[in-house]
């Protein structure tokens, strides 16, 4: 019914009067348009077309409901529909302005009737830009909602930044007891400060701040109610103010850090008590690709869940050795007994091999370890260190290596040498079996034959190869279904088939 309005309201019988409050709206602003629309529009002018205008009898609530479940561009357009949808978006409780940036070509992208008409009225992109600053300024300075439960922004690289103080839309979004803000910043200017009362907000649970934003936490700073935050590229003003953040947020649950090498931080130091997911991201290098000396500490007893990826040659240190559930590790560097020590409890590990975690295969025992995902992306010496972590994984049910990222034409020499004895997770628990680019050579067809021997409890062992029409891969096909498989009951998959389960239920790409 709403499209249905809409629509009736672009025909051809009101499209110079919508053309014409549109124009208002691109040339003199919200404020106006708002005072123009009570006169434009006779009462149920939408008769004279043939469509029964029955969303306007609405309730005021339902109708704002109703608003939610559009773009916020079209949520702002319907206050040219009639002077009783003058202000009902103002009422809205969720913006969302992200939607009109595209974030692969950073271009102004507004769509619908709005976006026909913006085309129309400007040809280059600086001024649809400006415009859109303006839009996003007005708007919410007509915003009237009591409680603002969510509020996305995002300037890009052309932003104007002399046309709008930013600031004053995060006062604007505090007063309205913001309960979950992004702000994203990607202009050319330099970093911005935003204001000290977005760091005493009671109300807000979520936090989003990317791009060229700089953190600058004053004393005091209290953030009661916040849970999740994101901090993506931001630049600090110095290592006590990130300190001063996280400890503003005594209940702060999930935090997301990406880092870049211009960010002011040496020391990285995550002191968050009630923490239990940690994303961090590090891979970006100095200009002439040398890496940035610094260091993580995470002392965050309650984590659980641990992301890193990180390409520094920073040290890693965890205090309080949290019991982590599940690690995605990615890192150069030699991290300190106790990092090893809180990998050991972990159920769910996805590692990118490399000389720094070589060790961890021989000298930590995961008993609790069920699900493994080995990553390779240089060319190592790795089956027989992957037997160590076999040995000392008796409960490991799921069993992933991928080779997909390994380019080299010809790759180094592999050691196999049959274990003495076999290991416990594959007499009695590992069920799930795959290899991502098996290229059958001669050590890992020797692998793969022990894997297929002893596993008693296997249930699919998956391969993905190049190409199934590929001779080479013919071959290692037939020669993969010719092993003794111990297990009668498993099942043998090739190429598209093979899907990776975790032992969750979910399916992974």
């Amino acid at each position: 019914m709403l499209r249905q309005l809409l629509s009736g309201f672009s025909s051809i019988h009101v499209g110079l009067q919508v053309g014409y409050l549109i124009s208002i709206l691109i040339e003199k602003g919200i404020p106006i348009l708002l005072e123009q629309t009570s006169r434009r529009f006779p009462k149920r002018k939408v008769k004279s077309f043939g469509v029964e205008d029955r969303i306007s009898a609405l309730p005021d609530d339902l109708l704002v409901r109703i608003l939610l479940l559009v773009p916020t561009k079209d949520a702002v357009a319907t206050m040219i529909l009639s002077k009783r949808w003058r202000s009902i978006w103002t009422m809205v409780p969720k913006l969302d302005y992200l939607e009109m940036i595209s974030d692969d070509t950073n271009k102004v992208v507004i769509g619908g009737l709005l976006g026909r008409l913006l085309e129309r009225f400007f040809v280059r992109s600086d001024q649809k830009r400006l415009w859109l600053l303006r839009f996003i300024d007005e708007s919410l300075q007509a915003h009237k909602a009591p409680v603002l439960e969510a509020l996305a922004i995002g300037v890009d690289r052309g932003g104007h930044v002399d046309v709008v103080d930013v600031g004053n839309w995060i006062k604007k979004a505090v007063h309205s007891r913001v309960r979950e803000l992004g702000f994203i910043l990607r202009w050319s200017a330099e970093p911005t400060r935003l204001p000290n009362n977005l760091y005493t907000c009671d109300t807000l649970v979520s936090l989003g701040l990317s791009n060229k934003i700089l953190v600058d936490v004053p004393s005091p700073a209290c953030l009661p109610s916040l849970k999740y935050l994101i901090l993506d590229s931001v630049v600090y003003k110095d290592e006590d103010s990130l300190a001063r953040f996280l400890s503003s947020c005594p209940l702060l649950k999930t935090l997301i850090v990406e880092r870049h090498h211009q960010d002011n931080v040496k020391v990285f130091n995550i002191k968050a008590p009630c923490l239990v997911f940690l994303s961090y991201h590090y891979v970006k290098l100095e200009p002439h690709g040398e890496a940035i000396e610094g260091s993580l500490v995470i002392d965050s007893p309650a984590l659980r869940k641990i992301f890193i990826t990180d390409h520094s040659i920073d040290s890693y240190s965890i205090e309080n050795e949290p019991r982590l559930e599940k690690a995605n590790i990615n890192f150069r560097c030699y991290p300190d007994d106790r990092f090893r020590t809180s990998i050991s409890s972990v159920m769910c590990l996805e590692l990118v091999l490399s000389f720094a975690t070589f060790s961890w295969f021989s000298t930590i025992g995961y008993s609790y370890l069920m699900e493994c995902k080995i990553i390779l992306v240089h060319d190592l010496d790795w089956l027989q260190p992957l037997m160590f972590l076999l040995q000392n994984s008796p409960n490991l049910k799921v069993l992933l290596i991928d080779k997909t990222f390994i380019q080299v034409a010809e790759e180094l020499p592999l050691s196999w040498n049959q274990p003495s004895s076999v290991p416990g997770c594959l007499s009695t628990h590992l069920e799930i079996f795959e290899w991502r680019e098996y290229k059958g050579r001669n050590e890992e067809r020797e692998f793969i034959n022990y894997i297929f021997a002893n596993s008693k409890c296997l249930k699919r062992a998956g391969f993905s190869l190049k190409s199934t029409g590929n001779h080479k891969d013919r071959k290692n096909m037939k020669d993969l279904e010719s092993m003794y498989r111990v297990s009668t009951s498993s099942q043998l998959l090739f190429s598209t088939q093979v899907e990776y389960m975790s032992v969750s239920g979910e399916t992974r790409e």
